[in-house]
C-alpha cells in the first residue's frame, strides 16, 4: 500500500487494469486480475487496519457517526429526500463499516441475472474463505440473538433453516464478517489473495475523471472514444494521470484490452461517469462538461431499501451483538434483523442501559429516483433522490413487516426483556393500516443498501462494459449495476461479483473461453 501517487504513476508506468475504488467489489476484482496482470487500485480513503473503530465490532457506531468532509472512513451524505446516509471512504469500502451480516443471494436472483450458477458458487466460496465466520449454530448465538430467533419462529416466519449462507424463506442463522473475537474481516482482506508483484494499492487518491485518447491519433480517426487512463488527485492536492498499457490492433476481438474498471459504488461510479462526460448530454452541458458519450441512463434507477425499526430498552442485561439471525418473509418481500448494545444511561454516569433494535428492510422497492452532479469536484457528494415510498406497494410491504415486528415484540421469547415503555412505540392497533403506514413514513431511515445508477442495457452490457466505448475497455462492477439488492444484505453478492467478473475477464483474455 502506498499514498505516493508520484511513484504509482511515474513516467513509463502503465497498467493492464486500473480499478477505481478499493471497496466491496473493487478489492475482489483487483485481487483476481492480479494473478496474471498488472493492476493499479485507486482508493480515495485510507487503510482500515489499525483503526479500532473499524476493526472491532463495538466501534461500528463510532465509525458511522464520526464523519468529516474529506478524510473520515465514512462520508455522510443527505439525499434530496432529506434522509441521511453514509458512503464508504476506506479500503474495503462499506464492508469495512457495516454490521457484518453475510448472506448470499437467492438462487432465483442468480438465475435471473444470467450468471453461471457453478461459477457463482465458486466465487462465493473464494470470498468466504477470507472474510466469513460461521455462527457455529444455535449454541453460539448471543442471548438476544437466540431470543430473536425463537420469537421469529413464534410469529410464523417458518421454516427454521438452522445455519446456512443460502437465501431461504423462513428463519435462519447466517455468517458474519466479524469473527468470534469481534474482529472485522472486510473486502480489504480479499487482497491477501492478490499477487503482490502485480498489484499497486494507491490510497488517499481521488479519481477526477476517466481520460481518453484524441479522436484522431497516429493518422487514424476513431468513431468511438478510446479510454487512455484516469486523472487523479493525491492527498496533497497534486494531479496525476494513471495510464493503461496501449491496446494493440484488434485487442477487443482477442479479448486482450487493457481496461479501466469502475468499482466506486452506487453513488461513486455514476458520478465518475458523469464527471468523465458519459451521461445525459443536457446535464453534462449544464455542468460545463464536454460530452464524450450521450448516455441518458447514467444515474437513473437509483434505489435505496427503506428501513424501519423499533428500539427496545431491556429490563434484563443483554450483551452486545451484531446480527446473527434473519427472518425472511415467505414471499421474500421483507427481512427482519436485530442487534443489541450496552450504553451509559448518561454521558457522565456509570449506570448501564441495555438496548436492542429490531429492524425490517423492504427487500425490493419499486420506488426509484436518479443521481445528478451538484459540482464537478469528485470529493463532493452528488445529488441523489430515491423517492422512498412513492410507490404505494412499498409502503404496504413496510406496514406488513412492522406489524410482524409488533407481534414479535409481544412473543413469549421477547416478553421478559420488554419494559412497559419503548423508545419508539408502534401504533396501539397493529391492524390499522393507515396508522402503520404513517409510522413507516415518519420513522423511515436508510439501511445503506443503495444501488442502481449503472443499470444493464441503459449503461452497461451483460459483460459490465460501458456502452459506446471503443474496444469495450471501460467496465462498471459494483452495486451500481444491481437492479435489486441481492440477498438480505448485499455485501456477499457484491464481493462475489468482483470475483465472478474478474474470473470471466481472465478466462477470456487467456483464451480459456
Amino acid at each position: 500500500m502506498t499514498e505516493d501517487a508520484r511513484e504509482a504513476v511515474a513516467v513509463g508506468k502503465h497498467y493492464d487494469y486500473i480499478v477505481v475504488g478499493g471497496g466491496t467489489a473493487g478489492c475482489a476484482i483487483a485481487a483476481t486480475l492480479s494473478a496474471n496482470f498488472s493492476v493499479l487500485v485507486i482508493e480515495r480513503g485510507g487503510s482500515p487496519y489499525g483503526v479500532s473503530s473499524i476493526e472491532n465490532a463495538r466501534g461500528v457506531f463510532s465509525s458511522l457517526s464520526n464523519t468529516d468532509k474529506h478524510t473520515s472512513p465514512a462520508q455522510e451524505f443527505v439525499s434530496e429526500d432529506g434522509v441521511s446516509g453514509v458512503r464508504g471512504r476506506v479500503l474495503g469500502g462499506s464492508s469495512a463499516l457495516n454490521f457484518g451480516f453475510y448472506s448470499r443471494a437467492s438462487l432465483a436472483y442468480i438465475v435471473s441475472m444470467g450468471w453461471n450458477v457453478s461459477q457463482v458458487m465458486e466465487a462465493y466460496q473464494w470470498v468466504e474463505k477470507s472474510v466469513v465466520t460461521s455462527t457455529g449454530g444455535a449454541a453460539r448465538l448471543k442471548k438476544w440473538q437466540a431470543a430473536i430467533m425463537k420469537g421469529l419462529l413464534e410469529v410464523g416466519m417458518l421454516p427454521y433453516n438452522g445455519y446456512t449462507l443460502d437465501h431461504i424463506p423462513g428463519t435462519k442463522m447466517s455468517g458474519s464478517t466479524f469473527d468470534h473475537h469481534n474482529k472485522r474481516h472486510s473486502a480489504a482482506d480479499l487482497l491477501t489473495n492478490a499477487n503482490p508483484r502485480n498489484i499497486v494499492l494507491l490510497l488517499r487518491a481521488t479519481t477526477k475523471r476517466i481520460t481518453f485518447h484524441p479522436k484522431e491519433e497516429d493518422g487514424e480517426l476513431w468513431s468511438k472514444p478510446r479510454v487512455r487512463g484516469v486523472e487523479l488527485m493525491d492527498r496533497n492536492g497534486d494531479w496525476y494521470e494513471a495510464l493503461l498499457k496501449p491496446n494493440g490492433p484488434l485487442c477487443r476481438l482477442k479479448g486482450r484490452c487493457s481496461e479501466v474498471i469502475l468499482s466506486a459504488g452506487a453513488l461513486g461510479s455514476p458520478q465518475l461517469l458523469l464527471l468523465s462526460g458519459i451521461g445525459p448530454a443536457e446535464h453534462l452541458k449544464e455542468m460545463g462538461i464536454p460530452v464524450i458519450v450521450d448516455l441518458p441512463g447514467v444515474g437513473k434507477g437509483m434505489v435505496d431499501n427503506p428501513r424501519n425499526n423499533i428500539t427496545i430498552i431491556s429490563r434484563r442485561p443483554i450483551r452486545f451483538s451484531m446480527p446473527q439471525v434473519v427472518g425472511i418473509a415467505g414471499n421474500g418481500e421483507a427481512y427482519i434483523e436485530s442487534f443489541s448494545a450496552t450504553m451509559k444511561k448518561y454521558s457522565n454516569s456509570t449506570e448501564k442501559v441495555y438496548m436492542a433494535v429490531i429492524a425490517e428492510k423492504v427487500a425490493a422497492p419499486l420506488s426509484s429516483g436518479e443521481l445528478y452532479l451538484k459540482t464537478t469536484d469528485p470529493r463532493d457528494n452528488p445529488s441523489v433522490t430515491f423517492n422512498y415510498f412513492s410507490n404505494p406497494l412499498d409502503l404496504a410491504v413496510c406496514t406488513r413487516a412492522m406489524r410482524t415486528i409488533g407481534m414479535l415484540r409481544q412473543t413469549k421469547s421477547l416478553r421478559p426483556f420488554i419494559y412497559a415503555e419503548d423508545q419508539q412505540l408502534l401504533p396501539d392497533n397493529l391492524m390499522d393500516d393507515i396508522a402503520m403506514g404513517e409510522f413507516c413514513k415518519n420513522t423511515m431511515k436508510t439501511i445503506w443498501h443503495f444501488h442502481g445508477g449503472c443499470r444493464f442495457e441503459l449503461v452497461i452490457n451483460r459483460k459490465y462494459q460501458v456502452i459506446g466505448i471503443e474496444d469495450d475497455n471501460l467496465r462498471v462492477v459494483d452495486a451500481s449495476t444491481h437492479a435489486l439488492s441481492p440477498g438480505t444484505n448485499p455485501q456477499a453478492t457484491t464481493m462475489m461479483l468482483g470475483r465472478y467478473v474478474g474470473v470471466d475477464i481472465l478466462r477470456e483474455r487467456m483464451g480459456e473461453m
